[in-house]
């Protein structure tokens, strides 16, 4: 429809053309002629060769010319309107009034245009003096028609008439195949959409014919891509919680059983059957916070308080809590600190950063139980890292380490957290929009770093 709409536009500009602005046009132009000759021969009435010379010029513009002295006597004629111009008939009258206006006009200078009522034609007349009005020599007038002609208006517009009706056609032709294959992977690409939407991820956009639709058709291949991936990890992270919640339910119901049924009149049993039944709980508890806090921060609902603190102090704070792990369990905890510096940061927010990196580095650091924090200072951020000497993480597994839905095989002896810190410690510092990442070796362990930016 828009194609069709363009060729419609264009012939009615060419008719318009045609009949209103030719006509326009046409005179404009002889006016630009004449007095274009005008000049031209006022330049060469004294050559030797002048009457080959107006001539030419009369026969090249279509225009009378007409050169008298100062008492109307001819000097130099030629009629090429065959006696329908203004200057071509013997009206000694007539001529004289041409000649009065050009004495009477400032700078000697007339443009008239002259109706013919007997042929019916509109005609131009320039009229100019040689000499000066002191010493008057002789008039040049010239003379040509207004009117286009009309032999070749009708040629024109038959010509035109038969240029309509090809372009109509083509046109009707053309815009049909061209929407045709314009929107041939249009309608691939919105099958494919309809598949997708039905839960087919596997549908492959397919919008091969322009650039446009390749691009969208890419996009859409990406998407489908990236939904799929996403649907996998809602499962797995379904599967995983439900597992997580499982586990705890079904103890503190095992043990509040066996409380009711054994042990309730045993003080020491008793006891410890409930100091179980409380950790399961704080284990749920704990679950469902981290799920929270996660929520929270991916949805855009917990805002970020920014306050100034000295990230040397808030870590050696945080490791003095570390130290039942250092008497009881044998770990070690090395902190290499560069310069005292002050940050900008939501404190709370990176407290629970570090608790999380630290807690994974205690998961997965190995028989070794070596933990290294270290504070790296540069001009533009303060560089945080943690590393263990555990067994480290596979090449193809880094890019899913930070995966709200990924799970990490665990080490043998007891987790630390419910397996959503990394996920959380992701979402907080993308908050920040601090750079972070993982190095990583298998059998020599893992460094996870994060930087606050000065």
């Amino acid at each position: 429809m828009y194609f069709v709409l363009f060729i419609f536009i264009v012939i009615v500009l060419m008719w318009f053309f045609q009949l209103v602005a030719l006509p326009v046009t046409y005179q404009n132009m002889k006016i630009r002629d004449i007095k274009r000759v005008g000049k031209l021969i006022s330049t060469q009435i004294a050559e030797e060769n002048y009457k080959e010379l107006f001539d030419k010029a009369a026969y090249d513009n279509n225009m009378c010319i007409k050169i008298t002295d100062y008492f109307g006597n001819d000097f130099y004629s030629i009629d090429i309107l065959a006696g329908s111009g203004a200057i071509s008939p013997k009206n000694d009258a007539t001529m004289q009034t041409y000649r009065d206006l050009i004495m009477s006009s400032e700078n000697g200078i007339i443009q008239v245009v002259v109706k013919n009522e007997r042929f019916n034609t509109t005609t131009l007349l320039y009229g100019r003096l040689i000499g000066t009005k002191e010493d008057p020599i002789g008039f040049l007038f010239l003379n040509t028609s207004l009117d286009p002609l009309n032999s070749t208006i009708s040629i024109l517009q038959r010509h035109l008439f038969i240029i309509t009706i090809v372009l109509l056609i083509l046109g009707l032709i053309l815009s049909f195949f061209m929407a045709k294959h314009i929107s041939r992977p249009i309608d691939k690409i919105t099958k494919s959409a309809k598949s997708l939407a039905e839960g087919d991820y596997n549908v492959h956009f397919d919008g091969t014919g322009y650039y446009e639709s390749e691009k969208l058709a890419s996009a859409l291949n990406f998407a489908s891509t990236e939904i799929s991936k996403v649907d996998n990890l809602r499962r797995d992270l379904m599967a995983n919680i439900s597992h997580d919640l499982r586990t705890p339910l079904t103890m503190v119901k095992a043990y509040a059983e066996m409380i009711r049924d054994l042990s309730g009149d045993n003080p020491q049993k008793r006891e410890e059957h409930l100091n179980i039944i409380i950790d399961e709980s704080d284990r749920l508890s704990a679950l469902v916070n981290d799920i929270l806090d996660l929520s929270k921060i991916e949805s855009g609902n917990s805002a970020l308080n920014i306050t100034e603190f000295e990230i040397g102090e808030k870590l050696d704070e945080i490791l003095q809590r570390y130290t039942l792990f250092k008497e009881q369990k044998g770990y070690t905890f090395t902190l290499i600190k560069d310069e005292p510096v002050t940050v900008k940061a939501d404190e709370i927010k990176i407290e629970q950063v570090l608790y999380n990196l630290i807690n994974n580095a205690i998961n997965y650091s190995g028989d070794s139980r070596e933990i290294t924090i270290r504070q790296i200072n540069s001009k533009k951020s303060v560089r945080i890292e943690i590393s263990d000497k555990g067994d480290g993480i596979s090449p193809d597994l880094l890019p899913l380490i930070f995966d709200r839905y990924y799970r990490a095989e665990k080490s043998g002896r007891d987790i630390i957290g419910t397996g959503l810190g990394l996920s959380i410690v992701k979402s907080i510092l993308k908050k920040h929009s601090f750079p972070f990442g993982v190095q990583s070796e298998l059998g020599k362990g893992s460094t996870f770093w994060f930087e606050i930016v000065l």
